[in-house]
């Protein structure tokens, strides 16, 4: 097997996966586009699987697995295409329009390939030597073919830009952009791979536009992770990551293996065996992951716990006085730079944690009451509520003062990193900088918005 195979089946699971993650995680107001992003990766599975198929057929493999993934390869591609344009144009008018103009165009080109694929090819080619090949026809049907991918990817840039443009939030903006530029690697990849040289009869690199479409996935992926482009439950969330996490790893592991394999033993590709014994060896590996991870958290802990740069937070806070800050992001810098597992914010009612965790109503209520037994800034809950803050893995309840003495809020802390006791931390530290905060969530001091990272 080779190794452009395995990346192909890699990049297919990794498609329907993350297809299947975003249109089960979305909550109910991103239901039609996380709908869509589905529709789209399971026409570039497709695709994908079509591409994966072809390229790896024997010399002496019949003509229906050949003709079956001819028609996957060029049914797959402008069925995605139109998903990618209806994903983002089918908030506007003239988007909806496109869909349908474009939907009734992707139909016929798709019962035309279906009925009669050599409506697109002459012949093909099936050599273990050369490599598998389809000879496209070089006439208007292939060219008008390859228009329509123009259009549908087109509107889907144009509405990606419009979207961006039209955002309310700066958040928002960036994940557009960051996905447009995502998808301009990879169309330009595409077009050159899977359309324009195929049609000057070099077929064996129509592999790497499947490969650039990872490039676009991690781009989209990180646009709902950092900028929420789309709002999807932790849970599933998490399960995306782990996706796109696990996936990547492999890709390396992969293309590192064949590098190493080809250069030790002088040959293009290992056999089943071997291949078969490395996917076993990464399924191991990811399996002891967050055992790894957890060892990794302990030591680090242990070294590094009880160190904080007050220097580097006190900085980094006094940046943002007088700016709109996100409670959630600070909490987050917090939790990181303070080494706690969680960090909230109690204000107004509402708590603004490092981590979804879903406090009581009559907790926030009674975390909000809680007075000082003593000068400093730390709180001391009674036994029902510590009991609650407790299976929480909350730890202790500090005050927010202003300058004026006056109560501004609560700070949640969590288990300290590793295994250190929340009484064996040193506390000067983290009293400095709670004597910051008050100043930097200080609803008064706020002109503009200003992120922490």
């Amino acid at each position: 097997m080779q190794l452009t195979t395995l990346l192909l089946i890699i990049v297919a699971i990794l498609t329907a996966l993350s297809g299947i993650a975003v249109l089960l995680g979305a909550h109910k107001g991103d239901r039609m586009q996380a709908f869509l992003f589905f529709f789209t990766a399971m026409a570039a599975l497709v695709w994908a699987v079509g591409i994966g198929i072809f390229l790896s057929l024997p010399a002496d493999a019949g003509s229906n697995w050949a003709i079956v993934a001819i028609r996957m390869i060029y049914i797959g591609a402008p069925v995605m295409c139109w998903g990618l344009m209806a994903y983002t144009c089918h908030k506007y008018t003239l988007g909806k329009i496109g869909m349908v103009v474009l939907g009734v165009v992707c139909a016929i080109f798709a019962i035309l390939i279906l009925t009669n694929p050599a409506l697109l090819y002459s012949s093909y080619d099936l050599n273990a030597i050369s490599g598998n090949i389809v000879h496209v026809r070089q006439d208007a049907f292939y060219i008008l073919y390859g228009v329509y991918h123009f259009l549908a990817v087109g509107l889907y840039m144009i509405g990606l830009w419009c979207t961006a443009q039209k955002a309310k939030t700066v958040s928002v903006k960036k994940a557009n952009l960051m996905v447009l530029a995502g998808f301009t690697i990879t169309g330009i990849l595409a077009l050159i791979f899977d359309f324009i040289l195929p049609y000057f009869g070099k077929y064996d690199t129509i592999w790497v536009g499947v490969l650039a479409m990872s490039i676009a996935w991690i781009f989209h992926y990180y646009a709902i992770l950092r900028y929420r482009l789309l709002d999807l439950s932790s849970v599933w969330l998490k399960g995306f990551s782990k996706v796109i996490v696990m996936s990547l790893a492999a890709i390396a592991y992969l293309v590192i293996f064949f590098i190493i394999f080809a250069a030790l033993f002088k040959v293009p590709a290992p056999s089943a065996q071997v291949i078969i014994l490395n996917i076993l060896m990464i399924i191991a590996v990811m399996l002891l992951f967050p055992a790894l991870n957890e060892l990794s958290t302990f030591v680090g802990s242990l070294a590094s716990a009880d160190e904080v740069d007050v220097s580097y937070i006190v900085k980094k806070l006094t940046k943002l006085v007088g700016y709109d800050v996100n409670l959630v992001e600070l909490a987050t810098f917090l939790s990181d730079h303070l080494h706690f597992q969680y960090v909230g914010f109690v204000m107004g009612g509402e708590v603004y944690g490092s981590k979804k965790i879903k406090v009581p109503p009559e907790v926030v209520k009674a975390v909000s009451g809680l007075k000082k037994s003593n000068g400093g800034i730390w709180l001391e809950p009674d036994a029902e509520l510590s009991h609650a803050l407790h299976k929480l893995d909350i730890t202790a309840v500090a005050e927010l003062r202003d300058s004026k003495g006056k109560i501004v809020g609560q700070v949640l802390l969590g288990r300290p990193d590793g295994h250190i006791s929340f009484e064996n931390r040193d506390l000067a530290p983290i009293e400095i900088v709670m004597q910051i905060v008050p100043v930097v969530t200080h609803p008064g001091n706020h002109r503009i918005k200003k992120h922490l990272i």
